[in-house]
C-alpha cells in the first residue's frame, strides 16, 4: 500500500495529506470546482464521414429496389406494403448487395426472422457464414 506524503499544505498552510499540486483535499477540491475540467467542445459524430457516405448509397439502392419490387415476395402473399429484407445480413459491403434484397410486408418480414430454417427452404434468407 502506497503511503501518502504529509506536509503544508500551500493554500491553507495545515500540516495535512497531500493529494495534488501540493494542497490538502479540502483545498484542492475547493480549487476544482474553481476551475472545472474543461469540456470537450465538439460533439462525437454518430457515423464516420466514409459510413455515411456507404448508408447514402445504400438508401438510394434500397429506395429503387422496393420501387421495382412493390409485391411482398413471401409465397401466396400479395401486400404492397413492403420492407427490405437483407437475406445475408446487412454487414460489410452485403448492406448494399442487391442480389440479397428480398421485399417483404411486415408479417412475413417478422415471421421469416424467427423462422430461419423455413426462410432458408424458401429462399428468403441465406447462411450468414457459408458463401453461396
Amino acid at each position: 500500500m502506497i503511503k501518502r506524503k504529509t506536509a503544508e499544505c500551500i493554500e491553507c498552510g495545515n500540516a495535512r495529506l497531500i493529494y495534488s499540486k501540493k494542497m490538502c483535499g479540502y483545498c484542492y477540491q475547493k480549487q476544482r470546482k474553481k476551475t472545472p475540467l474543461p469540456r470537450p467542445k465538439k460533439q462525437i459524430a454518430k457515423f464516420s464521414k466514409k459510413s455515411l457516405d456507404h448508408l447514402k448509397r445504400y438508401r438510394k439502392l434500397r429506395d429503387k429496389f422496393l420501387l421495382e419490387n412493390p409485391v411482398c415476395m413471401y409465397p401466396g402473399c400479395k401486400s404492397r406494403e413492403v420492407t427490405l429484407h437483407h437475406a445475408k445480413g446487412r454487414i460489410g459491403n452485403l448492406l448494399t448487395d442487391k442480389r440479397f434484397f428480398k421485399s417483404l410486408c411486415w408479417p412475413h418480414h417478422q415471421y421469416i426472422e424467427h423462422n430461419p430454417d423455413l426462410a432458408r427452404k424458401l429462399g428468403l434468407s441465406f447462411y450468414r457464414t457459408i458463401s453461396n
